[in-house]
């Protein structure tokens, strides 16, 4: 459930209307869920990644990275490890917070500054640019981007 608040706007008013309105919602809201968006949109079959109407093949692949940034990542960053698994050779993801207890075994969770760019995302969007740098054209790169990421990825140039 998405709502949180669900009791207490149900309190008051037209309470048959408004659990109307917050079920309308509430499916809304799940159906945009970055976490079940991307589990619909990537499928492993076989050797063959596929994510929406393109594919590659792994075995032709040397290595799997998952970058990406925004708040919707730390879901984003979910949903690809839990399909990709040991798959992914490195990733790392900047977020605007990670939960306790929140971690994946592929995939770094980084924090950075939001809505102010801050230091701690400067040096993630640096480590970003380190693995793409040591990157060949025989590697692929998972791309995860949502809002928030001009935030949490900056990375200035100097002056």
């Amino acid at each position: 459930m998405k709502i949180k608040n669900r009791e207490r706007l149900i309190s008051s008013g037209d309470i048959e209307a408004r659990k109307v309105v917050l079920e309308v919602l509430e499916t809304t809201l799940q159906s945009l869920d970055a976490y079940h968006v991307i589990r619909s949109l990537l499928a492993l079959e076989g050797d063959y990644l596929r994510i929406g109407k393109h594919r590659w093949d792994l075995e032709r692949k040397h290595r799997i990275f998952v970058i990406g940034a925004g708040k919707a990542c730390n879901a984003m960053a979910k949903a690809v490890e839990e399909k990709m698994g040991d798959r992914i050779t490195q990733g790392l993801v900047i977020v605007k917070q990670v939960d306790p207890g929140e971690h994946l075994k592929q995939i770094e969770l980084a924090v950075g500054g939001h809505p102010i760019p801050n230091e701690e995302g400067l040096h993630a969007s640096k480590r970003i640019l380190k693995m793409v740098e040591q990157a060949t054209s025989d590697d692929l790169f998972i791309g995860l981007i949502s809002g928030g990421s001009s935030a949490l990825m900056s990375c200035p140039t100097p002056g």
